[in-house]
């Protein structure tokens, strides 16, 4: 199992001491462009070097972008060269920790600290401060606990939305009796097989184990075999993964992509009611359909158990990182960090900031205004488990037992399995 935080953190501090600015050993020439290093391709790209475009005509810093669907193999690799980029923005914080523990990420600038935890909305200060300790800021996020329905289904067949976890479980019942599917999933993702799943789980440990349980299981502090994590896993089966409760079977679930696992909902009649997946699923809805409660689709937040207090909110989406000491690289850290660095990808959609001093008009997408307005309204935001664990945990063994529980349904083996990542 991986050392405690106070325990990593010493090894941090005693390789930062070592090793001075880690790969920032051989630092650029004064002038030259800021490197910058994502995931992001295609629209998202476009809008993100916009943004950068805007930063240079402020600063007359020239910035380059490059990005990788292969992003997480690509930066160890590049690091593991010598060849960093000045700044990287990372989907995994467990990759992010990995490296700070490895020497290779430098500890934040103060002004780039200061902007990351300025006007922050107020259910996300706390993982803004948790990522500043990280030597890491927040730059999207995408809110993952989203339930899509079809509000003309729901209403042809007296369905109500749920608002508490015991409703949503009554409300599943319903449907199968009425010789309804409740549910679409699927898992196939090649190398990433099995992360809806993941994100299941987490939703569940979070609602029903609680914030305390949820932070230690993530911190590897609260291991997968406690019963509270298996107890997330056989609600997550009773739920969703009987025969009748989801689209396919079990073996469906194995078969069919995340992007079109909601396809079954707009047959006529519906294969499936209910899909519950992130804010970034917009973009593989059918062309021209509208979201809203009067819409062609919409959706509610996953309920949690107390119907008097906001459901929790899991989320996933970029944090940024520094590699290089240079007074270029801590300007661009500190636009990104700041509520002015989402710019473009704010107008273009799918970009959710943590900052409460981006106005509502700034989003052009009204989906992201309702996305911004949920994370101003929670009470308990956490990052994605399975990203920010331990690596060989969060990208390979959690992964593993989903698709091993799905496919056998044999809990302790599943558990043993995830768990024994930590050994890895």
């Amino acid at each position: 199992m991986k050392p405690r935080r106070a325990e990593r953190w010493l090894t941090v501090a005693l390789l930062i001491a070592g090793i001075g600015s880690g790969c920032a050993s051989h630092p650029p020439a004064e002038g030259e462009p800021v490197v910058v290093f994502a995931n992001w391709r295609g629209a998202d790209a476009e809008a993100f070097r916009s943004t950068l475009a805007r930063f240079e005509e402020k600063t007359g810093i020239d910035v380059r972008y490059t990005g990788s669907a292969s992003f997480a193999t690509a930066i160890r690799e590049r690091v593991e060269e010598g060849d960093p980029p000045d700044i990287a923005l990372f989907p995994q914080p467990g990759v992010v920790r990995d490296l700070v523990e490895q020497g290779h990420i430098l500890p934040l600038a103060d002004e780039v600290r200061a902007a990351a935890l300025t006007e922050v909305v107020p259910s996300v200060a706390e993982l803004a401060r948790t990522f500043s300790d990280l030597e890491a800021v927040i730059y999207r996020l995408n809110v993952k606990s989203l339930v899509w329905y079809r509000p003309d289904d729901f209403a042809a067949n007296g369905y109500a939305i749920p608002s508490t976890w015991d409703e949503l479980l009554d409300l599943s019942r319903t449907m199968i009796a009425d010789g309804q599917t409740p549910w679409c999933l699927g898992v196939s993702a090649f190398a990433a097989s099995g992360w809806p799943a993941t994100d299941w789980i987490e939703d569940i440990v979070l609602r029903l184990g609680g914030t305390p349980t949820y932070d230690g299981w993530v911190e590897g502090t609260t291991p997968f075999t406690d019963d509270a994590i298996g107890s997330a896993f056989e609600a997550f089966s009773s739920l969703v993964l009987d025969d009748q409760g989801v689209s396919g079977g079990p073996r469906g679930v194995l078969n069919t992509t995340p992007a079109r696992a909601q396809d079954p909902m707009f047959d006529d009649p519906p294969g499936c009611f209910m899909y519950r997946q992130a804010s970034f699923q917009v973009t593989n809805l059918p062309d021209g359909l509208e979201i809203g409660p009067s819409g062609d689709v919409d959706i509610f937040v996953l309920p949690g158990s107390n119907p008097d207090e906001p459901a929790p909110l899991l989320v996933g989406g970029s944090i940024a990182a520094a590699f290089t000491d240079r007074p270029e690289t801590w300007s661009l850290m500190a636009f990104l960090a700041s509520a002015e660095g989402g710019g473009d990808l704010q107008a273009g959609g799918g970009h959710v900031s943590p900052h409460a001093g981006v106005r509502p008009d700034s989003y052009a997408d009204a989906f992201d205004r309702r996305m911004a307005a949920l994370l101003a309204t929670a009470d308990a935001v956490r990052f994605d488990a399975s990203d920010s664990m331990y690596s060989p945990v969060g990208t390979r063994s959690f992964l593993d037992a989903t698709t091993q529980f799905i496919a056998t349904g044999q809990l302790e083996s599943a558990l043993e399995t995830a768990q024994a990542g930590y050994d890895r």
